[in-house]
């Protein structure tokens, strides 16, 4: 004999229970006291005889639940969003949301339209819109901090004409909004660092390149084709030259994102926007470019790239700098110059070790972010270090540091 499977208590009536518990949500404070003075006045009507309390508490309840019947009605209606602009500067001009109300059936007495933006809300009440009309109205947007923000979905508070009753109707998808750090231009890319035709020449010599050198004396295995037959001639003996040996141009920005490493939170900030003013002075140099922090990663010559990813670094409780390094080292291979971009806190041992990473030859400057510190730069424990109080300071600074 089969068994029959065990029904839940209130398992089929669960939707209707849930929808039961939902309704009285909807009502407002304003609804609310309607319903209470109501209650109130039927109460005291039986209790003394009143027939004019009696018909007041009816109509009083009446009301409300004609505002939880307007609710029933069909026709939601919907909204699409368009930002304009999609990408922003910190600080800089705010955006504005056109949006594209098409209205249901149930007409809308000047309904109120609210546009989440982030952790905010943009609130706008639209005109009076009949049955199936459509309207376009735009909104001015709030200025934002750095980062990527969500703006939407539209909701629409559908509320009877009194008031009483109201219940927030999503529309449309999200759309993210770019915000961009602030940058400076760089003039010169780190300060003057030379490049050829194949990219930049580091101090590392080799017998066959572009970048001149010296000569040398000839050694067993060396290549006849760069011996210097004049120079040899008057030596009397056999002298080859030698070459600076050149790198394709590639530069790796790795930006520190632990929050131990700043000891205020504008800093890091400040941060963001010298890693994003040297990747962007990188990309226009046609510089191969790996901007790093934490989990998120641009990398090749776009500045589109760069300065969207510039958006979404936030800082991490987690000190994961030395294992990131690493793993940015193993995916960039030949880089000439490492820019390590932290804050006052982070220690030197460690910054040492980042750049250890990267093997022998490669030019490495760290650059830290101090609002609270003086402009300054030194090579203080062999490492070629800036100090940027300020973002205006970071060309000049960047310059003498590479000098």
């Amino acid at each position: 004999m089969s068994r029959r499977s065990p029904v839940r208590p209130g398992g089929r009536l669960a939707p209707l229970v849930a929808s039961a518990r939902r309704w009285p949500r909807l009502v407002t404070p304003l609804g609310r006291g309607v319903l209470l003075t109501g209650v109130l006045t039927l109460t005291v009507a039986v209790a003394l005889n009143w027939q004019e309390f009696v018909q007041l508490g009816v109509a009083a309840i009446a009301l409300v639940g004609v505002g939880l019947a307007w609710q029933a009605l069909p026709g939601a209606p919907s909204t699409s969003l368009v930002l304009r602009p999609s990408r922003l500067v910190e600080g800089g001009a705010t955006a504005s949301a056109e949006l594209r109300v098409h209205a249901g059936a149930v007409p809308m007495l000047f309904p109120k339209v609210v546009v989440p933006v982030g952790p905010r809300e943009v609130a706008v009440r639209l005109p009076f819109l009949g049955p199936y009309a459509e309207h376009t109205a735009s909104v001015a947007l709030p200025a934002l901090p750095r980062g990527v923000h969500a703006v939407g979905p539209v909701a629409h508070e559908k509320a009877d004409p009194v008031g009483l009753v109201s219940r927030r109707v999503s529309s449309g998808t999200p759309t993210e909004l770019f915000v961009a750090p602030r940058v400076v231009e760089l003039s010169v890319f780190a300060g003057g660092l030379t490049n050829d035709l194949d990219g930049a020449t580091s101090q590392q010599l080799s017998m066959s390149d572009l970048a001149f050198h010296a000569l040398r004396e000839y050694a067993p295995g060396d290549d006849l084709r760069h011996v210097h037959w004049r120079s040899s001639a008057k030596a009397g003996e056999l002298l080859v030259r030698q070459y600076h040996e050149t790198r394709r141009g590639h530069v790796t920005i790795l930006l520190d994102d632990c929050a131990g490493s700043y000891r205020r939170l504008r800093d890091f900030e400040l941060a963001v926007s010298v890693a994003a003013s040297v990747a962007l002075r990188a990309v226009r140099d046609d510089f191969d470019t790996y901007l790093r922090c934490g989990p998120h990663v641009a990398r090749g010559r776009s500045a589109a790239e760069m300065t969207d990813a510039s958006c979404r670094f936030v800082t991490a409780r987690d000190d994961r700098y030395l294992p990131l390094a690493a793993e940015a080292a193993g995916a960039v291979s030949g880089t000439g110059l490492v820019v390590q971009v932290t804050g006052a806190a982070r220690t030197v041992a460690d910054l040492h070790a980042a750049a250890g990473r990267f093997g022998q030859g490669v030019d490495w400057l760290v650059v830290r972010a101090d609002s609270e510190g003086r402009a300054a730069t030194d090579d203080a424990a062999g490492v070629h270090q800036v100090v940027v109080p300020e973002l205006a300071l970071l060309p000049e600074l960047m310059a003498r540091g590479r000098r």
